[in-house]
């Protein structure tokens, strides 16, 4: 693909040098160049991409995207050379995204591309989802929380959503692998940074909307105006789809220049659960959902593998997708009935006690709230929460989560969660810092503080072990060291049985 064909439809305020060379690849970091590449120069959070222009070129880019024409002019940059093309755009970010695209030969355009962001739920509804479209024969590439599956392989997933480049090369895989569906969880990140410009979006949903993410986004109406972004990347037909139980989503319903279609548990939603059954989860395979949905059109009743009566509000954004994708009721209710359980949400750990273990990824404080609330509804005797807020994040839901940590739970111990740069007994004294009551204790160690938990349980006890979920590491002043809460609890949970044993011989 020529210089010239990327650049159509970008916003460019300077230019100069040959723009008619064929381009092979695209880069925003600067020792992935090659010959005949383009380098895109992203300000990052840490580093400018800027300052690796020079090794851009010196590796062989023929194109540089940059947002100071002062800077890729500056005759002081050593190693810029005549047959370099030079283009100036007021938002590299975009830029690197549409030029993605076009590379890529607009993959959404093909696709049926479904868009799923909220605080919480998405990751769920993204598998019940891609569940649904699989029960039809149909195939359903997902980008997400957990994993990137693009038809070839299942990759571990680096971000919620990729970086506009990698976005764009999976879904040419999806397009490559014969899928006519795309899944992808749209975090606020990625909308605030423009990394789904390019995308043309059939469906749109918005599960829910809690506090998040105040590190990067600084206030709630921030945050919020971040996640809408998702509806200015439908198509033309492309519809909304709204959680109405949601007080923060439903401001949306009127407001919106497209067709919405809203779930809720709550009357008024044009897709509503009535009905519902809960049965027990005392081990892998156990416990579910059942009840009737009511849509405009029909009315069916739906089984679920999943536990919980927050999954009824995921199972129902499920629904409204694939109602807006024109999918019939007896398709919904196979994709449904086959969606497993996903990892890391609401996750019964085994290892043959009379306890519950549950791994769940809540990292909210409203997470939190529904996780110890539904853990209570299934639980006889106490629960044990393990409980810790993320490094280098929103230091002001520290305290929030500890108060309902404190409030909810029979104890709590307050550890670690990805500390990162920061010192873990700073993060933990600020958690601390909004517990009134004095059943917790601290343990910085994460590792210790699960052994503590599991070995004080007792029968009908219930163990959470919140905030890492599906995580499959702790990240420690910049390294990533490999740590999973299973794996954790299945070793701890061994232990305790193998002691049990020996004492009664």
């Amino acid at each position: 693909m020529t210089s010239i064909r990327l650049l159509e439809g970008l916003n460019i305020e300077w230019k100069r040098g040959p723009l008619d060379g064929e381009i092979k690849g695209i880069a925003y970091d600067s020792r992935l160049v090659k010959k005949n590449y383009v380098f895109v120069a992203v300000r990052g959070y840490s580093e400018d991409g800027h300052e690796y222009i020079k090794d851009a070129v010196n590796r062989g880019a023929t194109m540089i995207v940059a947002e100071h024409p002062l800077t890729i002019t500056d005759s002081r940059q050593p190693g810029v050379e005549k047959e370099t093309a030079w283009v100036c755009v007021p938002d590299a970010r975009e830029a690197l995204a549409l030029i993605s695209a076009a590379f890529y030969g607009h993959p959404s355009d093909t696709l049926s591309l479904i868009g799923i962001t909220g605080t919480n739920g998405k990751t769920t509804t993204s598998f019940i989802t891609k569940s649904i479209i699989d029960a039809g024969g149909e195939s359903a590439g997902l980008l997400g929380t957990i994993c990137y599956m693009t038809g070839g392989q299942t990759a571990n997933a680096l971000n919620t959503t990729p970086e506009s480049l990698d976005l764009q090369r999976y879904l040419r895989e999806m397009v490559e692998s014969d899928m006519k569906y795309g899944v992808l969880e749209v975090s606020s990140h990625a909308l605030a940074l423009k990394r789904v410009k390019g995308c043309s979006f059939q469906v749109a949903a918005f599960t829910n909307f809690t506090r998040d993410h105040l590190d990067f986004h600084e206030t709630m109406d921030d945050y919020f105006r971040a996640k809408r972004e998702i509806f200015h990347y439908l198509d033309k037909k492309g519809r909304a789809v709204l959680n109405r139980d949601d007080q923060w989503v439903r401001k949306l319903e009127g407001n919106l220049d497209c067709e919405v279609i809203t779930c809720g548990i709550e009357p008024g939603a044009m897709i509503s659960a009535e009905n519902i059954e809960e049965s027990g989860s005392r081990g892998p395979g156990s416990g579910g959902l059942s009840f009737d949905v009511q849509t405009p059109e029909y009315r069916f009743r739906v089984e679920s593998k999943l536990i919980g009566r927050f999954n009824v509000s995921n199972i129902l954004m499920s629904v409204g997708i694939a109602y807006s994708l024109g999918i019939g009721e007896s398709i919904i209710q196979k994709g449904i009935k086959e969606a497993r359980p996903v990892e890391g949400r609401f996750e019964n750990v085994d290892g043959g006690q009379k306890f519950l273990c549950i791994v769940d990824y809540a990292h909210t404080d409203d997470a939190l709230r529904t996780l110890i609330g539904e853990a209570r509804h299934v639980t006889e005797g106490r629960i044990i929460a393990v409980v810790g807020c993320g490094g280098d994040r929103d230091r002001g839901k520290r305290p929030v989560m500890g108060a309902s940590a404190s409030e909810l739970s029979d104890f709590v111990i307050v550890t670690s969660d990805n500390p990162r740069s920061e010192d873990p007994d700073a993060i933990i004294r600020d958690i601390v810092r909004g517990i009134k009551k004095s059943n917790y204790t601290s343990l910085p160690d994460r590792q210790e503080a699960i052994q503590e938990a599991l070995w004080m349980a007792g029968e009908g006890d219930t163990v959470l072990l919140a905030g890492k979920g599906h995580e499959t590491y702790q990240e420690i002043k910049g390294v990533r060291h490999h740590f999973s809460d299973r794996e954790i609890a299945l070793k701890v949970l061994r232990e305790i049985k193998d002691k049990k044993m020996k004492d009664q011989e």
